[in-house]
């Protein structure tokens, strides 16, 4: 016959899965929201100006990459 095992804990909280309280969860939320490490406005522009370029590059290299393999269907295919 089998033996029964020692029941484990339940590794989730009581409650975890429940309903939350709105105020408790947005006392949350800000209380998260000042732990963060908010950027400077210079370096806020400085990361925005890198991902503009960066897209720009990304995009010209694509353009230019789609329109070296339409001239080769173009030329070889069709």
């Amino acid at each position: 016959m089998a033996r029964a095992s020692a029941r484990r804990p339940n590794p989730i909280a009581r409650g975890a899965m429940g309903r939350v309280n709105p105020v408790t969860f947005m006392q949350e939320v800000i209380s998260e929201l000042r732990k963060s490490v908010w950027p400077s406005r210079e370096e806020t522009a400085r990361l925005t100006m890198v991902v503009i370029v960066l897209a720009i590059a990304v995009g010209v290299f694509l353009g230019g990459l789609d329109r070296v393999f339409a001239e080769v269907f173009n030329r070889f295919i069709f």
